[in-house]
């Protein structure tokens, strides 16, 4: 067998994991190369498997291809191996939230979404969401097919107003002066209903629905997460949420915040990605141990999802 040709096209194929998850393999690479500089004769398992002290010079950024020769190729296959087998887990892990990168976040996000109870809404029933933004707490029930009057409530340090949502009934809805039913009087509408059950169930098919379905330009990774976001807030069933989190996970130049806060005050690890609004960025925030999504924090404001229901009537609680 070519081992160098067999290392190159390791190299190739095998995408690297972030630099900090990468450093204890490193140096033990850069201490099993030295050894076997100095001691070329020695059986090149042996230079492997001994336990060399951790280099204190600082990590060097790891190149794409290695390039050895005679028998450091042979001796440091399983040196290099060490190194690959610590990409992520494609399907989603465990990987502790301190190390995580940001796409493996949103892998195990979509993990935990597929271990939530899975329910199937009635066309008659409410997508009912509890939220706060800032001081401000908000419930609000919206009709599952969008044919029913729904309700918002919304509890601030000025008091509590509530809002009917009018169902959009054989293409007529009733009309609302302020926040008041005007009686006897209707208007043209268009049914929008809280739950889409069309939307896919797999990541590629999902990347594919945002791409036809984008807010922005193509490439905007911008309105991109924003179109993620808007989905978030809203009722998805398990296999839909877990493909929206892998379709996130493919975004360009996504990066943690570990220390974020929903608005709310939760603490989580963030998610976020590159804002044409400078400081004003979006952190996704997610719970560092369940990977439940919490809510919204950064520069440019902040939610939190404090409750998501499936009920019968407009006004239940959860």
């Amino acid at each position: 067998m070519d081992e160098m040709r067999l290392l190159q096209q390791v190299g190739d194929e095998t995408g690297l994991p972030a630099a900090e998850r990468l450093e204890p393999a490193r140096s033990r690479l850069a201490a099993a190369m030295a050894a076997t500089a100095a001691q070329s004769s020695a059986p090149a398992v042996s230079t492997v498997l001994a336990a060399p002290p951790r280099s204190r010079r600082p990590a060097r950024r790891p190149a794409r291809r290695l390039v050895l020769s005679g028998v450091a190729a042979v001796g440091l296959a399983a040196a290099i191996a060490s190194v690959l087998v610590l990409v992520p887990d494609q399907l989603g892990g465990s990987t502790p939230p301190a190390r995580a990168d940001a796409t493996q976040v949103l892998r195990n996000a979509a993990a935990a979404a597929l271990r939530v109870p899975d329910v199937d809404p009635r066309p008659d029933q409410f997508v009912y969401i509890r939220s706060q933004e800032g001081p401000e707490l908000r419930e609000s029930w919206m009709s599952v097919d969008g044919t029913r009057d729904g309700l918002i409530i919304e509890t601030s340090a000025a008091g509590r107003t509530e809002l009917v949502v009018p169902g959009c009934r054989n293409g007529r809805a009733v009309a609302l002066k302020g926040n008041r039913v005007v009686p006897g009087q209707t208007e043209p509408c268009t049914p929008a209903p809280a739950y889409r059950a069309d939307l896919p169930t797999d990541a590629a098919a999902m990347r594919a629905f945002l791409t036809a379905n984008a807010s922005g330009e193509p490439g905007d990774a911008n309105a991109l997460g924003k179109d993620v976001l808007y989905y978030l807030d809203g009722y998805l069933r398990p296999r839909t949420r877990a493909a929206l989190y892998e379709a996130a996970a493919t975004m360009p130049d996504l990066r943690t915040v570990p220390s974020a806060k929903d608005a709310a005050g939760r603490p989580g690890i963030g998610i976020t990605w590159p804002s044409t609004n400078g400081p004003g960025e979006i952190v996704l925030v997610f719970d560092s141990g369940t990977y439940t999504f919490l809510g919204v924090g950064g520069p440019a404001g902040g939610s939190a999802v404090l409750a998501v229901a499936i009920v019968d009537r407009a006004g239940q609680p959860a």
